[in-house]
């Protein structure tokens, strides 16, 4: 479709023929909802619009969403350190399939299911009855019926099963379900489809800008898990994705030190991901070298940055649900997961390079920017929960037009428009 190009079923103004007629309930079909999506992604970025309410609460499209995106694209689940020992496992759920990252014995990490192969119980359900997402384990044994499986996946004992003939037959077959995995930058993803194809080369245009900061080496030093919120999993990520709303949700917390008009958002078109560079405010600044005012520091900065390097943090999203912050002193790391059509689980990891976890103040650190990470998830959550209680309303058919500080709003949609409509935008 070509750029300015109408959708078969909209008006060419971004709603839905002026009205919610699409179904008898009054609301956008399925298919009127993706024509839109398509040709808002179809168009420049000087004409990109917010996509209408329809687009976040249609469960239509979210059953779509579930089938194409998160059974079949490349989702992060953990950072390579979370897993960095023979028998380390690290527990997840996405849309409702329990999934484990598990370090084997022979140093691979793999994806399998929860689910036992027996009589379906969770593998590690005592585990997330006590609260546990991660630990230890030199096998992994079913609390049912005791059926054993190695860190690797295959079943190593069943007992009393001798008289079953169809176990002696299928035994071999007996294992729990492994799912692909893909370490990038020292990130674990996992994909569903077992043909995918590899992750890596999507993100090649990014390699020299990520390089100087050396993300495979850094390790997570906290970590929040917030609880399930009632708010879609699309809101959440429009909102962590685009700066724009420093100056109003974040004046007091995120705008004094990385102001919106600081922004450089205008880095690239891709359709899988986006990177922005925060700069830090001259008046916060802690010095200038070479021409650039410097950032602050909670820790010594990363060996080998350059001034430039050290004058601003980046923001880098990975199309569907993540992004993560490095900076020239600690790595913020996030994911969004939907629960439901209406409803999500976020989690955020402060990461700080290996050369600094014996630094004297590393726990105050932790702490202070833990508190301060808290604080703008509060300030981030007042808003988009207020958002959602607005998009019952007749007045959120249409979305207003981006600025150029939403740009990752506009390559979300060519990402949205490919995986459920199959268009490229």
């Amino acid at each position: 479709m070509q750029a300015g190009a109408k959708a078969h079923n909209g008006n060419g103004n971004g709603s839905l023929n002026g009205s919610r007629n699409g179904s008898p309930s009054g609301d956008p079909s399925t298919q009127e909802l993706l024509d839109l999506i398509v040709e808002h992604a179809s168009r420049p970025m000087e004409e990109a619009q917010a996509l209408p309410a329809g687009y976040y609460t249609s469960e239509g499209l979210y059953e779509l969403e579930v089938e194409r995106i998160f059974k079949k694209d490349w989702l992060y689940v953990c950072r390579t350190d979370e897993v960095e020992n023979p028998g380390d496992w690290y527990s997840a759920e996405i849309v409702g399939e329990p999934i484990m990252l598990v370090r084997g014995k022979d140093m691979q990490i793999r994806a399998m299911s929860r689910v036992c192969p027996h009589r379906f119980m969770d593998i590690l359900k005592v585990e997330r009855e006590n609260g546990l997402d991660h630990g230890n384990k030199d096998s992994f044994v079913c609390p049912y019926h005791s059926w054993a499986f190695n860190t690797e996946g295959d079943l190593t004992g069943a007992p009393l099963m001798n008289r079953s003939t169809l176990f002696e037959r299928e035994k071999d077959s007996y294992c729990l379900k492994n799912f692909a995995v893909e370490v990038w930058q020292g990130f674990v993803f996992v994909n569903m489809d077992p043909d995918a194809e590899p992750l890596g080369p999507r993100f090649a245009e990014m390699e020299e800008v990520l390089a100087p900061y050396r993300l495979d080496e850094w390790k997570v030093v906290e970590r929040i898990d917030w609880p399930d919120s009632p708010v879609t999993w699309k809101l959440a990520m429009d909102n962590g994705r685009e700066c724009y709303h420093h100056q109003g949700a974040h004046s007091e917390s995120i705008e004094p030190l990385w102001p919106s008009h600081l922004v450089d958002a205008d880095t690239t078109d891709s359709e899988y991901f986006y990177y922005q560079k925060m700069f830090v405010d001259p008046k916060g600044a802690i010095g200038e070298e070479d021409g650039h005012f410097i950032q602050p520091v909670v820790l010594p900065p990363l060996d080998g940055l350059t001034p430039y390097q050290r004058s601003h943090s980046l923001l880098v999203g990975l199309y569907p649900t993540m992004w993560f912050s490095p900076g020239p002193d600690v790595l913020l790391v996030a994911k969004w997961w939907p629960t439901g059509p209406q409803s999500h689980k976020f989690d955020l990891a402060l990461c700080v390079h290996p050369s600094r976890l014996d630094h004297p103040d590393l726990e105050k650190v932790r702490a202070e920017t833990k508190e301060w990470l808290l604080q703008i998830q509060e300030e981030d959550f007042r808003m988009v929960s207020g958002i959602q209680e607005m998009l019952g309303s007749d007045h959120a058919r249409r979305g207003g037009a981006l600025s150029h500080l939403e740009r990752p709003m506009w390559t979300f949609q060519k990402y949205m428009a490919k995986r459920l409509a199959g268009a490229n935008a």
